[in-house]
């Protein structure tokens, strides 16, 4: 076994686990490693975790909105996967699932954290992209400022909205894949989408216009 990086795995039954990233691992598919796991193997949970994480990260900080409750999210995320893996079947895709599972754990962890009443914080410059069709000039708006209205935009849609937005154009997942997330149609998928970027729009307009 040639050694990586070291990781510490600590989820649900799994206890705290190192393991070594294995570049040889990179080749295994989700079904063999899904598969691993459940026959109890703990290396393959860590790779298939490893594997994964970055995306459950980006769909949980860009739902959530709060960098603070992030990584809690994350780890319900695969609390929840690491629990009902054993009932998983590979004939379904795992990314797919994964996905649905991250989407709808972020949805409830912010409807939970807005209950609470805490500050939502966003820190995404990717979003700026959305401003980039905005006048020249004096009227440009500084990176802080313009974070700061697209907060604010993002707090005043429904976490459907964003969440819509997010998936499909964060993760380009498609139609119908986000609709089964929501549980919705189509049609309201892409309504979903249009209302959250007029609303930035509109948010980052007023700003210019004054």
């Amino acid at each position: 076994m040639n050694p990586g990086t070291a990781y510490v795995f600590t989820f649900g039954r799994w206890g705290v686990h190192i393991i070594w990233t294995m570049d040889e691992h990179d080749w295994i598919t989700d079904k063999a490693l899904i598969e691993a796991v459940q026959r109890g193997d703990r290396d393959a949970a860590a790779c298939l975790y490893h594997r994964h994480i970055d995306r459950v990260h980006r769909i949980c900080h860009r739902i959530v909105l709060d960098p603070s409750q992030t990584l809690d999210c994350v780890q319900e995320v695969w609390l929840k996967v690491f629990g009902s893996l054993d009932r998983f079947r590979c004939r379904r895709s795992f990314a797919a699932w994964l996905n649905s599972v991250a989407a709808n754990t972020a949805i409830d962890h912010y409807r939970r954290s807005k209950r609470r009443g805490n500050r939502l914080d966003i820190d995404d410059p990717e979003v700026e992209s959305l401003a980039a069709d905005e006048p020249a000039g004096e009227q440009q708006l500084d990176d802080r400022l313009l974070r700061q209205r697209i907060q604010e935009a993002l707090e005043e849609i429904s976490v459907s909205q964003r969440t819509a937005f997010v998936l499909r154009y964060y993760e380009d997942m498609p139609l119908p894949q986000i609709a089964r997330i929501l549980g919705c149609r189509e049609g309201t998928v892409r309504t979903h989408i249009r209302r959250c970027l007029l609303a930035l729009r509109a948010k980052l307009m007023a700003e210019l216009n004054q």
